[in-house]
């Protein structure tokens, strides 16, 4: 149950404690006072999407805080184990949203932050919103599936998710096969080109820094003149007498310095080291041959290499993973056709399992469908739609879908002695409004934790249907709380607690606030919504009377 919502710097509210009651909560007021705000607050409590729009201007921020009692509510505690939040059955439970002007936002459940999609979970065990245009997702056949399984919901999750994995298996098996089938197309062919290929790569013996090493050798090769020119050049100054000119000038002079002895003797050794360094470049230089045929023996290789390059990879790492990928494709092809038959038994074995649990699945929706349409005739018929039909067609889909193999639609007939037809065919705003109303009472008997909020259900009815409506809500607030924003007299009047939001102007600044009202207050807004602006002597009246007949439905 929401015990408390607070809100600061949130659109049209400043600084707002809403303090809600068990049982039939009413929020009203004039068009524009924040009804609707007060919604989108409740919403971005349960996780949705915020918009720093909504930040009251001049602020940098905006807080909603709601505080709920969960005591009642044994999935929610799973739910928080499941999600390592820990909280000890005395505490009453802290969801925050924080939006800043950035348009990020901050999620807290009982101080710790979390990521917005476990809020998103966890209002989904808290809150039941029916927006103003709730009633158009009637008019979507492909929710009819979801409304339905909603009422067996506890005892349909275990076989839908058995359900769901072996479908997505079956899918991935399908694909597979598929693969396996295209690839066995030219099959022959394939092998052999894959064959050739690892074959010319593997002959081909390539080593990481072969090329390096080629490119050496071209230099070299392709440069042999001009590296014995160099070379003899080099040999040639090595031979002068430079260094013993050297040598014979430290020896005339070195009687008159030791010290000129020690650099005499280096010089005796860089002569000797000199002189071998000239014989082995010699050496060197005489056995430097030009062999044309061993160049073209590597530039050939190399121009082979380039051309597996381009062929298989702009690497030779880049060829050997081609030649791994192109060997595993050869496996996989020379065991395709045993793969696949295995594939196709695997398809049949998990077709047989989803043909099995799609019959219970199914079994389990037309189960339920018969209650719905028993159901849905009472209470359809306590909100004043009379002599009316409503069936669950349920037929089944040429192949298996994620929910299962049924085709649901929803089908009613308003009027005698016409034939049944497709809800968003017949029909109106007002209608599919009760319609889901009804179906709201039904699932509320079922599942008593949440709190259910209808944002202005009244919309397409009026008078004794929408007091019809308030008597229903009003069953419904037994055992849940319910949340109601409305504009009917008739629905505002049946409520246990009745909440007034009015738009002030201070200061050349608007501010909403709600209040709660006493009885006297309470039949003043009615007699409003009754007459409008002017209030008189029979409008306080006809609200007297209009709440004093309402008081046996509390």
């Amino acid at each position: 149950m929401l015990l408390t919502l607070n809100i600061s710097n949130f659109a049209v509210f400043e600084k707002q404690t809403i303090e809600f009651d068990s049982g039939f909560n009413v929020f009203t007021g004039e068009t524009g006072s924040g009804k609707s705000i007060l919604i989108e607050a409740l919403s971005l409590i349960l996780g949705e999407r915020a918009s720093k729009d909504l930040i009251r201007k001049g602020k940098a921020s905006a807080l909603l805080e709601a505080i709920f009692d969960v005591s009642d509510n044994s999935d929610f505690y799973v739910f928080l184990q499941n999600n390592n939040i820990e909280m000890s059955a005395e505490d009453y439970l802290i969801i925050s949203r924080e939006i800043y002007e950035n348009g990020k936002s901050i999620s807290k459940i009982n101080g710790r932050t979390v990521p917005l999609s476990i809020i998103k979970e966890a209002g989904s065990y808290l809150i039941d919103i029916y927006g103003q245009f709730g009633h158009e997702s009637l008019f979507k056949k492909e929710n009819h599936i979801i409304l339905l399984d909603s009422l067996i919901q506890k005892d349909l999750t275990p076989n839908l998710e058995t359900y769901y994995k072996l479908y997505t298996e079956y899918n991935k098996i399908i694909k597979e096969i598929e693969i396996l089938q295209d690839k066995l197309s030219n099959k022959d062919l394939k092998i052999e080109q894959l064959q050739f290929e690892i074959n010319e790569i593997d002959e081909a013996d390539l080593n990481e820094f072969e090329e390096e090493e080629l490119l050496k050798q071209i230099k070299k090769l392709s440069n042999i003149q001009e590296i014995q020119n160099s070379l003899v050049e080099i040999n040639s100054i090595l031979s002068d007498n430079s260094l013993n000119s050297v040598y014979n000038l430290l020896n005339k002079i070195k009687g008159y310095d030791d010290s000129l002895s020690g650099f005499l003797s280096k010089l005796d050794i860089l002569l000797e080291e000199l002189q071998y360094f000239n014989y082995d470049l010699r050496d060197y230089s005489e056995k430097l041959d030009f062999d044309g045929e061993k160049l073209d023996i590597i530039e050939k290789r190399m121009s082979f290499i380039t051309r597996l390059k381009r062929k298989y990879g702009f690497s030779i790492e880049k060829i050997k993973e081609y030649r791994e990928s192109a060997n595993k494709e050869l496996d996989i092809l020379l065991k395709a056709e045993s793969n696949l038959n295995m594939m196709i038994r695997e398809k049949a074995e998990y077709n047989k399992k989803l043909e099995e649990f799609s019959d219970i699945i199914s079994d389990k929706r037309k189960n339920a469908a018969k209650i719905l349409e028993a159901k849905i005739l009472n209470e359809l018929d306590d909100l004043n739609m009379k002599n009316i039909e409503f069936k669950v067609a349920i037929n089944r889909k040429a192949n298996y879908s994620y929910d299962g193999v049924d085709d649901v639609e929803f089908l009613i007939s308003t009027n005698v002695g016409s034939d049944l037809n497709s809800v968003q065919k017949v029909v109106s705003g007002g209608e599919a409004s009760r319609i889901m109303l009804a179906f709201k009472k039904i699932v509320s008997d079922i599942e008593s934790s949440q709190t259910m909020v209808f944002d202005e259900i009244d919309t397409g009815i009026s008078g004794k249907t929408a007091q019809m409506a308030g008597i229903k809500m009003s069953y419904i607030s037994a055992n849940h709380q319910i949340i109601c924003v409305t504009h009917s007299p008739q629905i505002a009047s049946i409520s246990k607690n009745h909440f007034l939001i009015e738009k002030k102007v201070i200061n050349n600044n608007t501010y909403s606030i709600v209040n709660k009202l006493n009885e006297e207050n309470k039949i003043y807004e009615i007699a409003r919504l009754l007459s409008g602006m002017k209030i008189t002597e029979k409008s306080l009246s006809n609200a007297k009377d209009l709440i004093g007949s309402s008081e046996q439905f509390h």
